[in-house]
């Protein structure tokens, strides 16, 4: 199957799969001539690509077409509507040992091109999207599943702790199983290498909890600063979200008049867990859980954009 397109926001997977497409077709010593990488190219480069006679003395070659604008967009002009016509006609026409990759963070399934490109059933088109935010069991198994294709064992615990404290994007957690997996050896990495290691910490709970719950303001920046030397406040933002989450899940289930053994169902929880949740979050103001994840939502948003210093984003957002 000589067409391909990779995307989603799950960076990690969709990066795995492209590199095990490249391991597979391009030879390595002949890659000068086997693989070429377009960087949101213009059509007119995306055909000569696609239909290019290839060098690579009988092997296969992979052409990958990074950031195609025209993934996410319909062509304007007659001009690039015919132009993509002539591409549909070029990937059509591609020979056995030619590989095209499509890679993009997003595309539009309502615009014609990726419509068609979805709509071929000899094409692989496949979406690598970041679980959900509740979903923490299947990323702790995931995490735990990747780790152990490096050669690395995790616990079950381990994995679910990180996936608790960092959020269910896969690459930061990775990150972390690098780390750990230096200090753990040879054994599996432990809920206590996690304790002991991470960047996250128990005083950064407690942080959060206090920020929440709008108490013991001055402890929230003292212990903001001490994080701050060790963490960068655009991961923080991925952590915060996480927590703010569940809390507001948690309270928003028991408004609705769930039980906590329902709610525990649900959200496959401790049933423990999210009975201690909701004594510690009881009292806040279920006004201030919508501002508070509205507020994270803007300021996080200002920060990646560059309307708003990183930590001066993050201070703000704990002053609220």
């Amino acid at each position: 199957m000589p067409v391909y397109c990779y995307y989603g926001d799950e960076s990690y997977l969709l990066n795995r799969e492209v590199r095990a497409l490249r391991d597979n077709v391009v030879n390595p010593q002949m890659a000068a001539l086997s693989h070429k990488v377009l960087k949101a190219p213009a059509i007119h480069q995306a055909i000569e690509a696609v239909s290019a006679v290839s060098f690579s003395l009988g092997g296969d070659t992979l052409v990958e077409i990074r950031d195609f604008p025209f993934l996410e967009k319909a062509a304007g002009e007659d001009a690039e509507k015919l132009q993509l016509e002539q591409l549909k006609d070029a990937l059509e026409a591609v020979e056995p040992t030619k590989h095209v990759l499509f890679v993009n963070t997003k595309i539009d399934r309502k615009v014609k091109f990726p419509k068609w490109l979805a709509g071929q059933k000899r094409f692989a088109v496949r979406e690598f999207k970041t679980f959900n935010f509740w979903e923490t069991d299947k990323a702790a198994q995931m995490l735990v599943d990747l780790a152990r294709e490096q050669g690395v064992k995790v616990e079950s615990a381990a994995a679910m702790q990180l996936v608790e404290t960092m959020g269910v994007a896969l690459q930061p957690l990775m990150n972390e199983i690098g780390k750990l997996a230096i200090y753990a050896g040879d054994r599996p990495i432990t809920a206590a290498d996690v304790s002991r290691l991470s960047n996250h910490n128990e005083n950064t709970f407690a942080m959060l909890a206090d920020w929440i719950n709008n108490r013991n303001r001055s402890q929230v920046f003292e212990t903001l600063d001490e994080l701050l030397l060790r963490q960068h406040p655009v991961a923080l933002y991925g952590l915060t979200q996480t927590y703010l989450n569940n809390i507001f899940r948690l309270r928003f289930l028991r408004q609705l008049g769930y039980s906590e053994s329902e709610i525990a169902g649900r959200l496959k929880k401790h049933p423990f867990k999210v009975k201690k949740d909701l004594e510690e979050f009881r009292q806040v103001p279920f006004t201030r859980l919508v501002g508070l994840r509205r507020k994270a939502l803007e300021l996080e948003w200002k920060c990646k954009t560059g309307q708003l210093g990183d930590r001066l984003s993050y201070e703000i957002l704990m002053g609220s």
